[in-house]
């Protein structure tokens, strides 16, 4: 019996080629994308869920406002961790992470200038799960100048060698740290990434042990089995009241009593390590967006449901020409459960072909969307038991449904009455609109919000920041050229190519330090957290910074105690006059208060990215030679050659540290990516939708073909032409595509609000990013079925009339 029905259900797609085709192809095309998303999802939520005490481990925040001065950030003071395992009974063990800046690296010749070096406490293995090739977890970490390097950073500087016992020396002097242990290589899905790890004991004396106002490093703590979060948080509480908050007061010089009166706090705040990723809170920590998850998320799944949909209605559409077939076979005598049954085969096996066809089009395609979108995906995530049993789920479900629907009714029909060709099939056609509605609903609003974030992603890159950032080369490191490097930069002025040359201590873009500063006449109480910048001479002229008033740092004037400001820090510090006045600024020790000089005011101009707003800044001398950046303005002429030439000076200056350098503009560019992923992901969602609207306004036509053949055929009797026919059907199209852009507009309005609140600087929403949608929506939609209707009004009306 099932071999008759499977012969039956192929001769019927052989006999419908073009049907089954479309029918397969479309629901394939959903189900692929639909896929695509999902692992996009899976990859984001999955992250730090592979360590095997993820729901117990934590990470702690400070949320905090003193002075007036918000503070929301991931780092800690040095004692907490160890606060904690002595304070807090549900505590199990508190590991320190650090990051130190850059550090030159050689085994020999080999050298490397390495950003991913972190250090933490010795029971950093045994907390996290980042498997140890060599070494034991309890004793890699355990001893100063200990260090643990990943299985590629082992290659990187020993080959194939076994790098354990073996010593790494570390920048340009005597230290030598020595190979413990090799790690698997950190996977994507972790939110803590590095390459090495070294013993955070090192520099033990040069950790601020003793102080709570000092934040710079990362605390991770492990829950205690059975151990309650909500005790470790009152803990937490508590050591904020009895370490940091008095530490903070003798810092202001106020009374606990005052610093409640002012509206002083400060929590610290457990984040599961689980959550980092997507729902820190903290304003530093460079996350995903759980937003854009549920988004795609759940447009992924209306994808899936609408392919789905859209294939119900194809086999319905279909299934209503086999009345026919169905009267004579029921007059034969085929009862109606095995006509049921033959639908439900037919329409499960087109399931199977369309996921089948899915699954190859996913592998197929899967290397090339990865590349477009930024993120490196795999089907691997999805082929396993819980993945082959969702899929089986599917195929049944759609199956079931899809053929459930005609099943029933065609098989319940009076088979008399179907011979003699008068079925007629009870559907109104209304769902049908509906789902047409919302089809194109979500392409013209997919297509408006990629134009939202495709402009403002080109805003982003584009807006001028109040400073110039074309043809400025960022050289790392400028510290290794020691008392060299005023010699290194008049040398490289002095080339063609080279306009000028400064240097600081952080670059553009990136986040600056920040210290509380306040005014004559004012007080510590009442101080401004200020972003600090220390700057050599010129760098007003290589980043082409517009001064308002005052001066800059000069070569005539001794301004090692000086400082300069921006427009911000005038206003919120509310300074009248202020070249000439003192600004003050506070250390962790209050008899360390620093006296600077105002000597200019800068106009405001974005140092950071363009998610916050312009702060308060103080520009500060850099008296010497830190580690930082060199700025370097380039003429836009032959930039290759001048970099070659200032890469052979500078290995003429020194042999030990690579020269390291990039491009701020491109790394503006890069910064932003995440907007731009965001993007092609919508313009996937665009496309796809388009597709779904279009088979869905195909199956609509088709459905209203086969229930209107006779109005088509009583319209050319009498005398309508194939143009009249062709615009009666359109128009009804036309009434659907309006109706869905309204609702399109007013969901894509708010959406693109929202999403735009979390930039600071942003594009303004225009009438053109919803009505070309619109438009494009309107042409695909209506070229996509122009050929069907044109075809359905050009039958003979004597083969629609001759049963009549």
């Amino acid at each position: 019996m099932l071999e008759n029905y499977i012969k039956i259900a192929l001769r019927v797609f052989n006999r419908n080629r073009y049907y089954t085709l479309v029918n397969i192809f479309g629901l394939a095309i959903g189900l692929m994308f639909s896929i695509i998303i999902f692992l996009y999802a899976h990859k984001e939520l999955s992250y730090d869920r592979f360590h095997r005490n993820a729901d117990r481990i934590y990470r702690v925040a400070v949320d905090g406002l003193i002075a007036g001065n918000r503070i929301n950030i991931p780092q800690t003071a040095t004692p907490l961790a160890e606060t904690m395992k002595k304070e807090i009974p549900d505590v199990e063990d508190a590991v320190r992470v650090a990051r130190f800046g850059a550090w030159l690296l050689r085994n020999d010749s080999i050298r490397y200038n390495e950003d991913n070096l972190i250090f933490s406490d010795p029971g950093f293995f045994n907390m996290f799960s980042f498997p140890l090739v060599k070494g034991s977890p309890d004793e890699v970490l355990k001893n100063p100048f200990s260090i643990v390097l990943s299985e590629s950073s082992a290659r990187k500087y020993f080959g194939n060698e076994n790098p354990v016992g073996r010593k790494l020396r570390v920048e340009n002097d005597s230290t030598y740290y020595t190979i413990t242990g090799v790690m698997k290589d950190v996977p994507e899905n972790s939110s803590l990434q590095f390459d090495m790890v070294g013993a955070i004991s090192t520099y033990q004396k040069m950790l601020a042990n003793d102080r709570w106002i000092i934040h710079y490093l990362l605390t991770y703590f492990t829950l205690r089995e059975g151990g309650s979060i909500d005790r470790a948080n009152e803990g937490l509480s508590l050591i904020a009241q009895n370490h940091v908050i008095p530490d903070y007061q003798r810092l202001l010089n106020v009374t606990r009593q005052q610093s409640f009166e002012n509206g002083n706090y400060y929590h610290f705040i457990a984040e599961p390590l689980s959550e980092i990723h997507l729902k820190s809170a903290s304003e530093t920590q460079s996350t995903g967006k759980i937003f854009y998850v549920y988004l795609f998320i759940a447009l992924a799944v209306i994808i899936m449901v609408l392919s789905c949909l859209n294939f119900i209605n194809l086999v319905t559409a279909q299934s209503m020409k086999r009345s026919l077939e169905v009267g004579i076979r029921k007059l034969s005598g085929s009862e109606r459960p095995a006509l049921i049954a033959q639908f439900l085969l037919e329409s499960s096996l087109l399931a199977f072909f369309a996921l089948a066809l899915a699954l190859l089009f996913t592998e197929l395609l899967l290397p090339a969307f990865s590349a477009y979108i930024g993120v490196q995906l795999n089907l691997n995530q999805l082929l396993n038991s819980e993945g082959f049993s969702m899929l089986i789920v599917l195929i049944v479900f759609i199956g079931i449904i899809s053929g459930l629907y005609p099943a029933w009714y065609l098989s319940g029909c009076n088979p008399e009455t179907v011979v003699h060709n008068h079925y007629d099939f009870p559907d109104k056609g209304r769902f049908r609109k509906a789902l047409s509605v919302f089809q194109l609903f979500l392409a013209i609003g997919a297509v408006s919000m990629t134009m939202v974030v495709f402009y403002q992603y080109r805003y982003l890159v584009n807006k001028d920041r109040g400073y110039d950032t074309s043809n400025l080369l960022m050289i790392r490191r400028p510290d290794a050229l020691t008392g060299k490097l005023e010699d290194f930069k008049k040398q490289i002025k002095s080339y063609d190519g080279v306009i000028s040359v400064s240097n600081a201590t952080n670059p553009m873009g990136s986040g600056f330090p920040r210290f509380p500063y306040y005014p004559e006449g004012g007080s510590a109480a009442r101080s401004y957290s200020s972003s600090t910048l220390l700057v050599s001479y010129d760098f007003d002229s290589t980043y082409r910074i517009k001064l308002i008033s005052g001066r800059f740092f000069n070569r005539n004037s001794d301004d090692t105690m000086a400082c300069v400001i921006n427009e911000t820090a005038v206003k919120l510090m509310d300074i009248k006059d202020p070249v000439g006045k003192t600004l003050f600024q506070l250390s962790d020790v209050p008899e360390k208060t620093t006296k600077r000089k105002i000597i200019g005011v800068v106009n405001d101009f974005n140092y950071e990215t363009l998610e916050n707003p312009i702060r308060p800044l103080v520009l500060l001398f850099l008296p010497g030679n830190y580690e930082g950046y060199l700025s370097v303005r380039l003429k836009p002429e032959d930039q290759q050659s001048t970099v070659q030439y200032i890469k052979q000076t500078w290995e003429t200056y020194t042999d030990a540290y690579p020269f390291v350098y990039y491009f701020l503009d491109q790394d503006r560019r890069d910064y932003y990516k995440p907007v731009l992923t965001t993007g092609r992901i919508f313009v996937l969602l665009s496309v796809v939708n388009i597709l779904m609207a279009c088979l869905s306004l195909f199956s609509l036509i088709w459905f209203t073909h086969n229930k209107k053949q006779r109005e088509t055929g009583i319209l050319k009797v009498v005398g309508a032409s194939n143009k009249s026919i062709l615009m009666l059907r359109a128009a009804e199209l036309i009434r659907l595509i309006m109706a869905a852009s309204l609702i399109a507009w007013i969901g894509s309005y708010f959406l693109a609000r929202y999403w735009l609140y979390n930039y600071a600087n942003h594009i303004g929403i225009q009438a053109a990013y919803f009505l070309v949608p619109t438009i494009i929506v309107s042409v695909i939609s209506i070229a996509a079925v122009y050929y069907h209707t044109l075809m359905a009004s050009r039958v003979n009306p004597g083969s629609a009339l001759k049963h009549e």
